[in-house]
């Protein structure tokens, strides 16, 4: 991933796509597959999400940003992290 906050939202969703398909243990995942509704990540399954998508872009999640809107599918999720990183 490029250093920086210039990253385009292709890479976030390719990052979020694959992570997301490495968690579930799936080759590929329609960008608006409903994670909360499929019932496909559990508790621990979301800790690591969390971790991942801090770690690799550098952002913090808080209490208040875990909800259905942020992390529902791999467009939420992807557009989720570009806001976060625009305010770091």
């Amino acid at each position: 991933m490029k250093d920086g906050l210039a990253l385009t939202e292709s890479e976030v969703l390719d990052y979020v796509h694959t992570l997301l398909c490495d968690l579930l243990l799936r080759e590929s995942l329609p960008a608006d597959y409903d994670l909360k509704d499929s019932g496909a990540l559990n508790s621990i399954m979301f800790l690591e999400l969390f971790v991942r998508l801090e770690t690799q872009f550098g952002i913090h999640i808080t209490g208040a940003d875990v909800n259905q809107d942020n992390f529902r599918t791999v467009d939420s999720i992807t557009r989720f992290v570009r806001a976060k990183r625009a305010d770091v």
